[in-house]
């Protein structure tokens, strides 16, 4: 892994797409060995995190049939009071691209049996 992409997100609340500062995104890397904590953010008043630095296999690899996928796959966590927690799993990240993953919580009054539950989404790799 020689190169770098980046990966960033934005948290709002349902339709209304009102941002949420404060809230906690975490950034990891499943790996063989368990999970790497990449970072840790809360958001900004415009519920936007900075962009993380994510080690990338190296463009050129991706070039021909049979080589390993061309990108990292990362796990995104978000926790704010009072929302549902949001889990996104296998999040593609790319050489030299700023993936922005946009991140709607749900607020715990419209579901409030969800209290103690995530809501997970699983992204599915690309066919490339």
């Amino acid at each position: 892994m020689a190169e770098q992409g980046f990966i960033t997100a934005r948290v709002f609340s349902t339709d209304a797409q009102l941002p949420i500062e404060g809230a906690n995104v975490t950034i990891s890397q499943p790996s063989q060995n368990g999970t790497q904590l990449l970072a840790s953010r809360l958001t900004d008043r415009n519920g936007n995190i900075s962009p993380i630095a994510v080690d990338t296999p190296d463009r050129s690899e991706s070039l021909q049939a049979g080589t390993p996928a061309p990108f990292t796959l990362v796990d995104i966590t978000v926790d704010y009071p009072g929302y549902e927690r949001i889990l996104v799993e296998n999040a593609q990240v790319f050489s030299g691209i700023v993936t922005q993953q946009n991140l709607v919580l749900i607020p715990l009054q419209e579901r409030p049996q969800a209290w103690n539950l995530t809501e997970i989404f699983q992204v599915s790799a690309q066919n490339l």
